[in-house]
């Protein structure tokens, strides 16, 4: 999956190399444009980059701090990234920028009163435990230090003069980059707040930092600073950006197509295709019930990447839609998804119904999966949703919709529904007591060509020892109208159970060999004639 790049920290076909689906880079180089009018107006500034959890945020500074460096020359953009988390308070976090900042300056001769103002107005306002750890300094080197700052001019009034006689004489603009300020607890970000505002208040050093409004405003209404005030954390908020960037909206259209092309991805990197009847189950459950949910390109991306890290064994196996339904359950309702397992046996049909459900009316099933659910802890708004994935998969409660069911149809495509399939889905593979499609459709011809194999082997021991179960499988091929080998399931049916010393009508009591003797009888009289015809 080298070319959909599920896995890594880019929205799904959103990189450098490829189309610009999202219309990332397009806002990028909006906001790279932006940058330059801002700096030719004033010596500083803050911008903000706005946008929802998962919106693309990130994808969108990462273009810009990429293209301003690949793009940087003697009057371009230097660029410093700044990770508000390394630090839980104001002088660690203040002496983490200058340092960043001076980092970000060439190394050259040039700049090098610009590096030595900047680290000394940070070392000028930090205690100098902090000064210690971030520059590593031994004993002789605190000692020096110590020195320094007593026989020499380092209040920090003059230690900032000095920075920023440098940084104007310089004349190169630094842009510092902070992301995901939605994620600090409230202390910290009035931290950062400050440091950006009062402190870091420097000439041709800039500002772009990025949050979820929603959660941002939440986090500074825990504040002390602003209260549980909505409208003054707004206020809080205009008196630290002066330009404000809302990332432009994600709509329907583009997360239709994202997911398009995500699915075909996932189909041609395990070499599938829908049939038109996939096609048409995949589109009722993606617009009746999934597509409010995939609105954001992380939610799409995660989505498809659970795909795809989980149906290496399966391809081939299972049905794919019921595959990609279950896959959106257990990555957005982990323990809802845990529920089928727990209920297995009602959901495939095969448990014995308690005296008090057999006469229950459909609503009341319905009711009972509702409690489950809001049990697991899936949100009144998903229910209705989660409820109609689960009757698109599993018959009872499709009946208990008021639909229709087949539990054949079900089996015939392999889907969850049934309980010779179920476990296929919940292991990501073909448990040990379980055949492959491939090893049994090869096992099938083997013995029609009575070309002996270990495939046919392998069947042959699992018909003997699993006969209910390899018996439906057969008929479910059977039903498909896929040619079987009826003489050889004959043959097979006196071999294993032609020993018993039980009157013949006795043997059909045994499990499984009335359905097998059917099919393989079925099969002779179609090819041989009719009755009377002889093996």
């Amino acid at each position: 999956m080298a070319d959909a790049r599920f896995f890594n920290d880019e929205p799904f076909l959103d990189h450098e190399e490829g189309p610009d689906l999202l219309g990332h880079g397009q806002y990028a180089r909006h906001v790279m444009s932006l940058l330059d009018r801002v700096r030719a107006q004033t010596e500083t500034g803050v911008l903000a980059l706005i946008g929802p959890w998962g919106s693309g945020k990130s994808s969108v500074l990462g273009k810009v701090t990429r293209r301003l460096r690949e793009t940087a020359n003697d009057d371009g953009w230097l660029v410093a990234e700044l990770n508000p988390w390394l630090y839980s308070d104001l002088e660690s976090l203040t002496l983490a920028l200058f340092s960043e900042i001076r980092e970000a300056l060439p190394k050259d001769g040039r700049w090098s009163e610009a590096r030595e103002k900047i680290g000394g107005f940070g070392k000028a306002i930090s205690p100098l435990g902090k000064v210690t750890a971030l520059f590593g300094l031994d004993s002789e080197g605190l000692i020096q230090e110590v020195s320094n700052r007593i026989s020499g001019d380092t209040s920090a009034s003059a230690a900032k003069y000095k920075a920023e006689e440098a940084l104007r004489k310089a004349g190169h603009p630094v842009l510092v980059v902070m992301d995901d300020l939605d994620r600090l607890t409230p202390e910290e970000l009035l931290v950062v707040f400050k440091l950006v505002r009062l402190v870091g208040h420097l000439p041709n050093v800039y500002y772009l930092i990025s949050f979820d409004e929603r959660t941002l405003l939440d986090v500074l209404q825990r504040s002390e600073l602003v209260g549980n005030s909505e409208p003054r954390a707004r206020d809080f908020l205009e008196k630290i950006i002066q330009v404000r960037l809302d990332l432009p909206a994600f709509r329907e259209r583009d997360a239709d197509i994202l997911v398009d092309r995500s699915l075909a991805a996932v189909l041609a990197s395990h070499g599938l295709t829908l049939t038109p009847s996939e096609q048409r189950r995949l589109s009722e459950a993606y617009y009746r019930y999934l597509q409010n949910r995939l609105r954001t390109p992380r939610a799409i991306k995660r989505f498809f990447g659970q795909v795809d890290a989980t149906l290496g064994q399966l391809t081939g196996n299972v049905d794919i839609v019921d595959f990609l339904i279950v896959t959106f359950l257990r990555t957005n309702e982990p323990r809802a998804y845990q529920l089928l397992w727990q209920h297995r046996a009602e959901l495939t049909g095969t448990s014995m119904d308690l005296p008090s459900r057999r006469d229950e009316r459909p609503e009341q099933g319905i009711d009972r999966w509702r409690t489950r659910l809001q049990g697991a802890g899936v949100a009144e708004q998903h229910l209705d949703g989660v409820i109609g994935l689960m009757g698109m998969l599993f018959a009872p409660v499709r009946q208990a919709l008021g639909h229709g069911i087949n539990f054949q149809a079900i089996a015939r495509r392999r889907g969850i529904g049934s309980i010779d399939y179920f476990d296929r889905y919940m292991v990501f593979g073909v448990p040990d007591d379980d055949l492959p499609e491939h090893t049994f459709d090869t096992a099938l011809q083997q013995l029609a060509d009575d070309t002996p194999g270990t495939e046919a082997d392998e069947l042959l021991l699992r018909l003997r020892d699993d006969t209910q179960r390899i018996t439906r499988r057969i008929s479910y091929k059977r039903a498909a109208g896929a040619p079987l080998p009826a003489a050889a399931l004959l043959k097979a049916a006196a071999l294993h159970y032609g020993h018993l010393t039980a009157a013949p009508q006795c043997l059909f009591s045994i499990p499984g060999f009335a359905q097998l003797w059917t099919i393989g009888w079925s099969g002779v009289q179609g090819r041989r004639g009719g009755c009377g015809a002889g093996l």
